[in-house]
């Protein structure tokens, strides 16, 4: 069940609970599964849950995945919790159709069960593409089906009609890649299929056929936008304050990570607000962060500059006060 509930600093929460289970009919009953294949998996849903909030609601609100494993009969299941925050400056936008909750979001991929969606999800459209190439888009603005594309693939006379989220997903490299993550259980250790549930009842089963259509279009997709795309990975790390920011509004503060100063978007967090509340910050303040590091490149292969942007604050340590003084003194 999803519901609204009062967040820190103001802000509101939408939370909705998913399961994925990696399952085989010749799996040994020891409910255990590679750490190789588990790490990139729990990971990757991560990824594909904060692209998608990226897509529907911009930069309105901020997701975070939660999990927490238990085991069954031949199987390894995971329980997520995604938990959205609605950033303080649009709390006046709950229940307004441009702020999608937790639950929107995973209806759209096709995680939980949807309640009325007018036309496929994520995974289903896919699964119906199953690798093939989109050869036309037309992009619907007539009153009933503004939002939405119209999108013809080989093999096909007619296009289909999907919610323009959607198929921007479909398009998006890192949305792309962090699905095929996802599924990458399947496949090795005796694990043939993956049963999403909602609520303990099963929403859909993954089959290795199914797999296969999906991972055919999470391939066919990232060919077609081609070797120019970034790479993005995702760490964790240490990073320190290296020089002042006097512009609260500043989404860029500089760093140290490591000993090498670099520009770090901190535009999703609350850096700012915090430094604040706690009367400036200081050089040498210290961050344990969830750090994105976007690696760019040219069709060549020639690697450019990377850039940073931090997706969680996991830990705070001040450095101690000096005749330096805070980072917002004038």
């Amino acid at each position: 069940m999803m519901d609204l509930v009062a967040g820190g600093r103001g802000a509101e929460m939408s939370r909705q609970k998913f399961s994925v289970a990696y399952s085989g009919r010749d799996r040994p009953d020891d409910h255990s599964i590679d750490a190789e294949s588990l790490g990139p998996a729990l990971v990757a849903f991560g990824r594909l849950i904060r692209e998608a909030n990226s897509e529907f609601n911009d930069k309105r609100a901020a997701a975070k995945v939660l999990v927490v494993s238990d085991f069954e009969h031949k199987c390894f299941n995971i329980n997520f919790e995604v938990v959205m925050s609605v950033f303080e400056h649009v709390k006046s936008l709950i229940g307004d159709d441009k702020v999608s909750t937790a639950k929107d979001i995973l209806e759209w991929i096709g995680l939980v069960k949807p309640i009325a969606l007018s036309s496929l999800t994520y995974l289903g459209y896919l699964k119906w593409k199953n690798g093939r190439k989109v050869i036309n888009t037309t992009t619907l603005v007539d009153q009933d089906k503004s939002g939405f594309v119209g999108v013809q693939v080989e093999g096909e006379h007619n296009p289909i009609v999907i919610n323009q989220h959607v198929y921007n997903m479909s398009i998006n490299p890192k949305a792309l890649k962090a699905t095929r993550d996802a599924l990458s259980p399947v496949g090795s250790d005796g694990f043939d299929s993956i049963d999403l549930r909602d609520e303990g009842h099963i929403v859909d089963k993954l089959d290795h056929k199914k797999i296969d259509e999906i991972l055919s279009s999470c391939n066919a997709g990232l060919e077609e936008i081609g070797e120019e795309s970034p790479e993005v990975e995702e760490t964790s790390a240490w990073l320190s304050v290296y020089s002042p920011v006097y512009d609260l509004s500043a989404d860029k503060w500089r760093f140290k990570l490591g000993k090498e100063p670099v520009y770090v978007d901190i535009s999703e967090t609350e850096i700012a607000r915090d430094a604040l509340a706690r009367g400036g910050a200081l050089a040498d303040d210290a961050y344990f962060v969830t750090l994105q590091v976007t690696t760019p490149k040219d069709k060549s292969g020639k690697i450019g500059k990377q850039s940073y942007k931090i997706i969680e604050v996991r830990r705070f340590i001040g450095a101690k006060p000096t005749s330096q003084g805070s980072l917002f003194d004038k």
